[in-house]
């Protein structure tokens, strides 16, 4: 542990000089309108791509299907789960495997309760997708759906993704997934308008384009071949949800979505327990990117490698840059306030205000881009809203405030946070 903190502090030195160097030469309003211009310019390309999206023509054969889920330490959610998944309206037959990963809890008596339901169980915990790789050896079925012990599928769920396999190429059908109601508390009504959003509208946007780059954990159907072709999933990824998604893209198997289809799941209940999630997802996304680098601005994987791979990684990393050049601002303010010592790290914040060292039509651009960035940020929320077939309520105004002012900037500490394990060589972990 010591040595991971004298690393860590090392790694934050490291970013500490560059981020001086950055701030000293480039100015904040510059910083401030160059990101807004792209996140606009983003928004606006999803959008429109978003507005002229065309509708799958389902297909009405119905394949048979194999149900995989894998479990450890589910019994608060796994009777729930079964009965869900045993209860969705399929014209054939399912085959529905669970593999128990060395639980310690009830896991396996629940499981036993249900007869219909052929039980895995391994002696020592594996990790998840070891755990669905040994399912597909037993699985019978065209496709594959994988299940969270923790996940509650709509009833028509399966059979709305099942219709998305309408051509050859097709390795992936997702849905959309939505938090579990109702939302237990405040951290949990940020997550249901984040799912609405990312799961409705950017997922709806991406798909058009052939650029999703995640199969949700939660419930995806797959094409069984596929998954003989790529090799199952990735064993030592702490994603394999988006390791999976990102091989199928390499490999040029379609993944497509409905959102006709809902599927409702269990979300982090705290600050704290969200933050140890989106570190594990923010972490694989930048593994997965020297994994899959090769993809990046690469034409023949099209708009995706050209476009929405590179773009991703962009955004973020622009998150980054203006999160903490806003904190470098006011740790600066601080620390001139308590001790005058503005030389230490050179901000001046009348950079932010003083209309002698901007014209006009620069702070006047800076007040269109904020305008304009909410107009859009709020249009995107509305619009995933509807769907997800919702009105917000109003007991749901402050977690929308939140999520369309604060919720970015947490989500760029995580990623900043995940740069710092990574280059740390910190353990990968759930």
């Amino acid at each position: 542990m010591r040595g991971f903190w004298l690393s860590a502090i090392a790694v934050l030195a490291v970013f500490a000089v560059l981020f001086h160097v950055l701030f000293s030469l480039v100015p904040y309003l510059v910083i401030f309108l160059a990101a807004n211009f792209f996140f606009i310019y983003v928004a606006i390309t999803y959008l429109l791509t978003y507005w002229e999206r065309e509708q799958e023509r389902p297909s009405s054969r119905f394949a048979s299907v194999t149900v995989i889920i894998s479990a450890f330490n589910s019994g608060k959610t796994l009777e729930k789960c079964l009965k869900s998944v045993l209860a969705l309206e399929y014209p054939k037959k399912m085959q529905v495997i669970l593999v128990d990963d060395a639980s310690t809890d009830d896991t396996f008596s629940i499981a036993k309760r249900f007869p219909q339901v052929e039980i895995l169980r391994h002696p020592k915990n594996l990790g998840k997708a070891a755990s669905i790789n040994r399912a597909l050896k037993k699985a019978k079925c065209e496709l594959i759906a994988c299940i969270d012990s923790d996940t509650y599928p709509a009833k028509d769920a399966l059979k709305k993704m099942v219709a998305l396999f309408n051509e050859p190429k097709v390795g992936a059908a997702t849905a959309l997934i939505c938090v579990e109601k109702p939302a237990k508390n405040f951290v949990q009504k940020v997550q249901e308008i984040e799912y609405h959003a990312a799961f409705g509208f950017w997922h709806t946007a991406l798909s058009q384009l052939d650029g999703l780059l995640v199969t949700p954990g939660p419930m995806s159907v797959y094409s069984k071949k596929a998954l003989e072709n790529i090799g199952g999933f990735d064993e030592g990824n702490i994603t394999e949800d988006m390791e999976i998604a990102l091989h199928l893209q390499d490999q040029g198997w379609k993944i497509k979505l409905t959102t006709d289809a809902k599927v409702f799941t269990e979300v982090p209940q705290s600050w704290k327990a969200l933050f140890r999630q989106r570190l594990r997802w923010l972490r694989g996304k930048i593994y997965n990117g020297f994994k899959y680098k090769h993809i990046i601005f690469n034409a023949q994987h099209g708009s995706f490698g050209k476009f929405v791979y590179p773009i991703s990684f962009v955004i973020e990393l622009l998150g980054v840059v203006v999160v903490a050049r806003a904190v470098w601002m006011h740790v600066g303010n601080f620390l001139n306030m308590l001790s005058g010592m503005a030389g230490i790290i050179a901000v001046d914040p009348s950079l932010l205000y003083n209309p002698g060292i901007y014209s006009n039509a620069v702070i006047n651009s800076s007040a269109f881009f904020f305008l304009f960035t909410i107009i859009v940020w709020g249009y995107i929320v509305w619009a995933s809203f509807g769907i997800a077939k919702e009105k917000p309520r109003i007991s749901q105004i402050p977690a929308l405030v939140v999520f369309m002012t604060l919720y970015s900037m947490f989500i760029s500490l995580v990623y900043f946070s995940g740069m710092v394990h990574e280059a740390v060589g910190s353990e990968r972990k759930w």
